[in-house]
């Protein structure tokens, strides 16, 4: 039985384009689409962990969206796959996948059992006598097998691994009806695809000059970060300086025009009666309108953008008019989408045998068990009767048997943390988050890249830490040192939310306006944020210095966070009959009021 609803994944360079579609008969529906940045900025497209920054945005993905129950595409980039279009001699139809077998290993630069290959047979299918053509991929078993952890450390688990010029293949198949040969051109962050579409025939390829290679030109034309470049490109349309960025431009152009040419050329070269009439553009790229000029005027074809849905529909709770305004972006997602429908003309599938072959089993297994037990019924009865009494003393014995478990347990977390001392103190709070443990990490890296989009002075991160509900209404947790919380105290905790307390120092005094910057740059960051105080500002000094000798500013703020769903929040805790008392400062500290502008001016 064919799927009702799909998400087809595009997994992009600099973002995520992620598409939810509903098949009604022969009919696709898009019910909902997101994109995703895959950073902060975008210099750090160029050297940044890219397997990080994609399981973040996955992560943010998943927040927003519920992919439950439905089926998930995703793709490999073109670069990453080797592709091979072979004729093959007219053969039985049961033994083409013996002879693509054979053809696989004669014409693979690498050994096969080194790969994941699937083929799709292209022309002469079911004509006697008739030379058949097949199309077969392939990619390295380490390169597929890495995406798909990569993948499943975000908590993603995806049905089915396309290839991205395919998934544009299959979204334009369907979409439209094509009367003449047609070259489809997708420049993306990281490569550009191209597929040419003939008649039931189809043939790809990937090029290495981007979307990033056209950044970079200016980049260097104009002396500029790469993020003010990027920029400079998205907005090149409506600037009055339109003609001569894209005159930076046009050597990355001309180049890629050439490949694009040579492609077409290829192929013309190996099919036969072929005629190429229509060139389609997709990528942001191409919103600049001396662009999609100057490949009308490079190549002597009919160039348009895609614009427009023809067969696919979209959901009457939607703006068909801004998906299409954004379709150039989203035309392998829904591709993928289409495919795990079962709408798709290709279905090349790079999920490596084993992974499915475990997926079979793990579905087929509740049926065994059931078989079994049918199986084992008549035995079953005939010792019902001694098992009665087993079973009544095993029920006496279970909670018993929990009860010692947990003590012991018990016994060992306090004997584990009495060893540990003051350190086995300063981890209690942070094993208290539990399943939310993992926030930890991605509330160091927004805080890094909001505290480093401010002035560029040292900034020393002391502590961050969860607070309790004592300290939310007012108590005192902390010692006379940094960061003893005080001033106002919050409102009582509202259920599924978080605050976190974070300590710094800064060479500098901040300013009322950065605080409030600051807050604004996480809260762009993190949905989840609600609120960003600061509760605090000493002065910090060295030993023995005078009162006028101030080497430093110390900060305390808190941040308030939605908890994310299924997360338990701590429970109220009583406040502590005795605060603990900190160990004496290193530095003398003046405490003073939050100031409103710049110490010393």
């Amino acid at each position: 039985m064919a799927p009702r609803v799909a998400w087809g994944i595009d997994i992009g360079e600099a973002a995520i384009k992620a598409v939810k579609v509903r098949r009604s008969g022969d009919s696709a529906v898009v019910m909902e689409y997101h994109t995703v940045l895959c950073g902060g900025r975008a210099e750090e497209a160029q050297s940044g962990d890219r397997d990080f920054r994609v399981r973040n945005a996955l992560s943010e993905l998943l927040y927003q969206v519920d992919m439950g129950g439905a089926r998930i595409a995703v793709s490999l980039p073109g670069r990453d796959v080797f592709p091979r279009f072979i004729l093959l001699p007219p053969v039985e139809k049961r033994r083409i996948p013996e002879v693509v077998r054979y053809e696989a290993r004669t014409q693979m630069p690498f050994p096969i059992e080194e790969v994941v290959w699937d083929y799709q047979p292209v022309s002469g299918v079911g004509v006697p006598g008739e030379e058949l053509e097949v199309a077969f991929f392939a990619a390295k078993k380490a390169t597929v097998y890495s995406f798909l952890m990569n993948l499943r450390l975000a908590r993603l688990v995806p049905d089915m691994v396309e290839i991205t010029p395919l998934a544009l293949y299959n979204f334009l198949a369907y979409d439209r009806t094509f009367e003449a040969g047609t070259v489809v051109i997708d420049v993306g962050a990281a490569n550009t695809d191209l597929v040419i579409i003939d008649g039931e025939r189809f043939w790809t390829r990937s090029v290495a000059i981007s979307g990033n290679d056209i950044t970079r030109a200016l980049q260097e034309k104009y002396q500029i970060s790469f993020e003010e470049a990027e920029n400079l490109k998205q907005k090149a349309a409506t600037s009055k300086q339109a003609e001569k960025i894209f005159g930076a431009m046009r050597p990355i152009v001309d180049d890629l025009i050439g490949e694009v040419q040579r492609s077409i050329g290829y192929y013309k070269a190996h099919a036969r009666n072929v005629k190429i009439d229509r060139v389609i553009l997709l990528g942001n790229s191409f919103k600049l309108p001396q662009l999609v000029e100057y490949f009308r005027k490079g190549l002597d074809y009919e160039v348009s953008m895609l614009d427009t849905l023809e067969k696919v529909r979209v959901s009457s709770g939607m703006n068909a008019e801004r998906l299409e305004a954004e379709l150039p972006s989203y035309g392998v997602a829904l591709g993928l989408a289409i495919q795990a429908l079962g709408l798709g003309r290709v279905n090349i599938d790079l999920i490596p045998r084993e992974l499915v072959t475990e997926r079979q089993l793990r579905q087929k297994l509740p049926y065994a068990a059931a078989a079994l037990f049918l199986l084992a019924l008549p035995l079953l009865v005939n010792y019902y009767a001694a098992s009665v009494e087993i079973g009544r003393c095993a029920e006496e014995i279970e909670p018993i048997e929990k009860q010692i478990k947990i003590d012991q347990g018990r016994l060992t977390t306090e004997a584990n943390i009495a060893k540990l001392g003051k350190t086995g103190d300063d981890l209690a709070p942070v094993a208290r988050v539990g399943r939310g443990r993992a926030d930890w990490a991605r509330f160091f890296d927004d805080l890094n890249l909001a505290v480093n989009q401010l002035k560029r002075e040292p900034f020393r991160l002391n502590s961050v830490r969860e607070l309790s509900d004592v300290e939310l209404r007012g108590g005192v947790v902390g010692g006379e040192g940094l960061g003893k919380v005080g001033l106002k105290p919050l409102e009582p905790r509202t259920p599924g939310t978080i605050t976190i307390e974070v300590r710094f120092e800064k060479d500098l005094m901040f300013e009322a306006v950065e605080v409030s910057q600051l807050g604004d740059l996480l809260k762009e960051r993190v949905p989840r944020v609600i609120k960003v105080e600061g509760r605090e500002m000493t002065e910090l000094k060295g030993e023995g210095a005078t009162e006028k000798a101030v080497t430093g500013w110390a900060y305390t703020f808190w941040v308030t966070y939605h908890a994310r769903p299924g997360e338990a929040v701590a429970p109220p805790v009583e406040a502590p009959k005795e605060a603990p008392k900190a160990p004496p400062p290193k530095r003398t500290v003046t405490k003073k009021p939050l100031p409103t502008k710049r110490g010393g001016e």
